[in-house]
């Protein structure tokens, strides 16, 4: 049973994540050029290549008309190419090159530091505890 004193969830998830990729964005845009939904596109691609724009758009989250306009920026910078399926020239599907193969090397260890920076001040124990709660809010979200 809840009571007033609960923290409030959806609040603070919010606010967290508005802070945390406003701050990520900062630091993208300031070193590579992108923000982090575009890094988002480099680290999905990276771990498989060749994708179709919509999966790639699924396993991002993003729409498939936001997905366009964030590949027609890493597409003029030469980190992603698209290229028609051979078995269906309306599905484009994405590619990472060698330029962005290189950025996903750079940024990964500043995402592994800043991963470590956030989790510093709390115990393993306590690690296992936010894992468990993070899994737990993206396996419930779709039911909600």
């Amino acid at each position: 049973m809840s009571n007033e004193n609960d923290p409030h969830v959806f609040h603070m998830l919010h606010i967290a994540h508005a802070e945390l990729f406003r701050a990520a964005d900062r630091l993208m845009k300031a070193r590579e050029g992108i923000a982090t939904a575009h890094q988002v596109i480099l680290f999905t691609l990276a771990a498989e290549n060749g994708l179709a724009s919509a999966e790639v758009a699924r396993r991002c989250g993003h729409s498939k008309s936001r997905l366009t306009n964030l590949v027609d920026t890493l597409e003029a910078k030469s980190l992603v190419e698209r290229r028609h399926a051979d078995a269906d020239k309306r599905i484009q599907n994405l590619f990472i090159t060698p330029k962005g193969r290189a950025l996903v090397k750079r940024v990964s260890s500043m995402t592994r530091r800043l991963n470590a920076q956030l989790l510093e001040p709390f115990s393993e124990s306590e690690r296992d505890a936010i894992r468990s709660f993070l899994a737990h809010v993206v396996k419930e979200a779709a039911s909600i």
